[in-house]
């Protein structure tokens, strides 16, 4: 095991204060987009959208770009809807609410693609992307995949994928952007992002108890019985109803021995043995005394006995000091980009959003 092994929960608490004001300024962002001009043009006659169907801060918003990105947050939006239906499929035109489940794919796909219009510009400004907007990402698609093709035209070697479609391009692209725009906002001598060291501190030290398993050592009792002797259920049952000492004064079949699991490794007794994973997993959730859920090791029904657990407070936070910053980090650019995004202005034309329909999305 390593220090990435911890459990995800930890990471989650030991971060929950950026998250609460990262959600302060959503908050306000919605309240900003309350404003947002919602345009209802009238559109002769039934077909297609039109190619515009607004604007975002003035810089247009086409029918292909929304499209896109109805593409990319489909399948968000249909587990969402099937979860809170309990259907067995979506009806993208049945009332959901007050409203329907395209009209939600419809805002999710627009959210996005205002959020995202935000992180090309940041990366725009700073030098990061060549460019800020759809057409510009869809000129960056066809040169690297021209420049690619060209490359096995002449025998060169090819790395990664020959060919990208566009949305795993796409995804590429934002997710690259967003890791290089922390550390371009956290650099410098007036960073944007500024995480200091105390909050990181305080990150750790609010849910320690989560960042711990890496830097504890588990003093064990080890119960072991041959496999042949009983089932792993009833070895666990009479261990939980008579007790340790009980069991292996009265079963000859039944050994006891002193074993450690070091947590920063996830190995049991210097590396002689290579645990089951669930078994580590359990351990580090168990108080002293507690009995673990048994084990098969080496021909042997195994239950381990929690003795005391050792922590290495400073160890713990050396190991996961990075990770926590890391992340403080990136919440802080959530919580600009919502910013942006809340001081945009949209105008929209309301009909020709409603004419986009399932079938246009593939």
């Amino acid at each position: 095991m390593t220090s990435t092994d911890a459990p995800a929960r930890g990471l989650r608490g030991a971060i929950s204060r950026g998250r609460h004001r990262s959600r302060l300024l959503l908050a306000a962002g919605a309240l900003v987009l309350t404003g947002t001009v919602v345009v209802g043009v009238a559109v002769s006659g039934a077909g297609a959208a039109p190619a515009e169907l607004g604007t975002i801060d003035g810089a247009s918003v086409t029918r292909d770009e929304l499209l896109f990105h109805m593409e990319r947050v489909r399948p968000a939006i249909e587990n969402e809807v099937l979860v809170e239906t309990g259907s067995g499929s979506v009806d993208w035109e049945a009332p959901l609410g007050d409203a329907t489940a395209i009209d939600r794919l419809r805002t999710a796909a627009l959210d996005e693609l205002a959020a995202d219009r935000v992180v090309l510009d940041l990366g725009h400004e700073r030098g990061l992307v060549p460019f800020s907007d759809f057409a510009g990402f869809e000129q960056a698609l066809a040169d690297t995949n021209t420049a690619r093709a060209a490359q096995l035209d002449e025998g060169e070697v090819v790395y990664g994928l020959t060919s990208f479609r566009a949305q795993e391009f796409y995804g590429r692209t934002i997710a690259d952007l967003r890791t290089r725009l922390v550390s371009a906002l956290s650099s410098g001598s007036d960073p944007v992002i500024d995480v200091s060291d105390e909050e990181v501190r305080d990150a750790f030290d609010a849910h320690a108890e989560d960042w711990t398993l890496n830097a504890s050592t588990y003093q064990l009792t080890r119960i072991a019985v041959p496999l042949a002797s009983t089932t792993a259920e009833q070895f666990a049952a009479r261990l939980a109803a008579e007790g340790v000492d009980a069991v292996s004064g009265a079963d000859p079949d039944t050994t006891v021995s002193a074993s450690t699991l070091d947590g920063a490794t996830g190995l049991l007794d210097g590396g002689s043995r290579t645990p089951d994973p669930r078994l580590v997993a359990e351990v580090a959730t168990l108080p002293a005394g507690a009995l673990s859920s048994p084990v098969v090791e080496l021909g042997e029904h195994v239950v381990y006995r929690v003795d005391a657990v050792t922590v290495d407070q400073d160890a713990a936070f050396t190991a996961y000091a990075d990770r926590i910053r890391a992340q403080l980090e990136s919440t802080a650019l959530d919580a600009l980009i919502a910013e942006r995004v809340a001081a945009q202005v949209r105008q929209m034309n309301s009909n020709a959003l409603h004419q986009l329909t399932m079938e246009d999305t593939h």
